[in-house]
Order: structure tokens, then sequence, then C-alpha cells
């Protein structure tokens, strides 16, 4: 006959914090929240930071309605895509004052040469997404081919902006690995050498300007292929990893803040 062993009497056990819950308390203190609210409350009140905001949620909802085929996704995607057009208009001003400083001040002429047809090619893109603009609200009649075409030629500028970033950034990644000897103390107290830091930005715009290239080139294709579930969610997803990457590197974690 088999009989099953008797229980062992409990042992009283002392209840204590994993060390992963007492680490998040510690980041969850009311200092942090208030540090957190007050560099958003900075972030949003940039173009940059409304922009780059409005710009993830608008390739997350691409990417949800490619995943799930919803209209509510799809309406969605339309409403913040031409919201993020009017934020365009008056960019070409700051973007030409870029270009003059490129022109003035920048020592390294690969640098220089990539900077100005990175900036030069948004320049002209801005004025082609005006026209995009004015199609959506029925300024411009076209047909649906028509459109198609246009939508199509206007983002051919997006790459050529894309691709000197990235030749760039690929450049300084690789003249950075090497470092340097000298070192600068951080806002935060911690040194870092500049080629660190430097090869450290670099190797993230790499990742952002590659998230670009492919939705740069899926929007180059046909409708009738853009509109399929499969290439609209894959270039959602990019999106949305190029628009998070642009909001943890322009967020304003260093500034001096009134807590």
């Amino acid at each position: 006959v088999w009989s099953l062993p008797h229980a062992c009497p409990p042992k009283s056990v002392r209840l204590t914090h994993p060390v992963p819950f007492r680490r998040m308390a510690a980041v969850l203190d009311v200092q942090t929240l208030k540090r957190l609210w007050l560099q958003a409350v900075l972030f949003q009140d940039t173009l940059v930071g409304r922009d780059k905001t409005t710009r993830l949620f608008q390739y997350l909802a691409r990417f949800l309605s490619g995943a799930t085929g919803r209209e509510v996704f799809q309406n969605l995607l339309a409403a913040l895509a031409l919201s993020r057009k009017t934020l365009r208009f008056g960019r070409q001003l700051r973007l030409a004052r870029n270009i003059r400083d490129y022109c003035r001040n920048e020592q390294d002429s690969f640098d220089k040469v990539t900077s100005v047809l990175e900036d030069g090619s948004f320049f002209v893109y801005c004025f082609w997404d005006h026209a995009c603009f004015a199609q959506r609200i029925r300024l411009l009649p076209l047909s649906p081919e028509g459109t198609d075409m246009l939508d199509r030629f206007t983002e051919v500028f997006w790459i050529t902006e894309i691709v000197p970033g990235l030749l760039r950034e690929i450049r300084a990644y690789f003249r950075n690995l090497g470092g340097g000897s000298s070192s600068v103390v951080a806002l935060n107290g911690s040194s870092a050498k500049p080629s660190d830091a430097r090869r450290h930005r670099a190797k993230q715009l790499i990742l952002k300007l590659c998230c670009d290239l492919v939705c740069a080139l899926y929007f180059v294709q046909k409708a009738a292929w853009r509109n399929q579930r499969v290439p609209k969610a894959v270039c959602g997803i990019c999106g949305a990893i190029a628009s998070a990457l642009s909001i943890h590197m322009n967020w304003p974690r260093d500034a001096v803040l009134d807590l």
C-alpha cells in the first residue's frame, strides 16, 4: 500500500520585499515623479517635443491598424498624420539658419556636406509636404493616382535626408572607437570622455535613422502595397522605435528644475 509522506509543518517565513520591488519603490518616489513631470512640461513646450510625441502615437496607430485591421486606428493615423503636417509650417526658417551655421562653423568637410544635404533635403521636403496638406484639405484637387504620386515623390526627399545623416553618424561612430584621454564632467557629476558620449549618440542615431529608412522606403511604394497589413505593421513598429529614440535623445534630463 502506497502512502504519502507526512507534510512538514510550515516554517515561519519573514516576508520582505524582493530587490526589484524595493528598487521600484525607490524609483517611484515623490521627487522623481515631480522631476519627470517638470521635464515633461519643458519637453512638451517645444515644437520638437510635441512633434515627436505625436509621431510616436501616429506610428503606433499605423502598427495597430496593420495588426488588427480596425478602422478606428486608421482614422487615428490619418488625423495624427494631418496634424503633424501643420507643425511643419515655418520649419524652413530654422532649417535655413542651420544650413548657414554649418557652412560658417563646421570645420570637418564631410560633416559639413552631409549636414547641409540632410537639412537641405528636409527644407525641400517641407515645401512638398505643404502641397500634400493642400491636397488633404481639397485645396489642390487631384485624382487618387495623382495624390499617390505626390505623396511618393515627397517621401523621396525623406530618403535624401536620411542617407547623409546615416553616413555621418556611421563615420562618427567608428572615428570615436579609439577614444581619447581627456574627460568632461557631466551635469550629474559623472565624468565621461567626449569620444564616448559622441559614440553613444552616434549609436542611437544610427538605430533611429535605420528605422526611419525602413519607413521612408515603405512610403515610396504604391498605395496598394502600403495598405497591406504586414507592411503597414512593420512600418508602424519601426516608426514607433524611431520616435521613442527621438524622445529619449531630446528629453531635458539635464535641465535645471524648480523642485
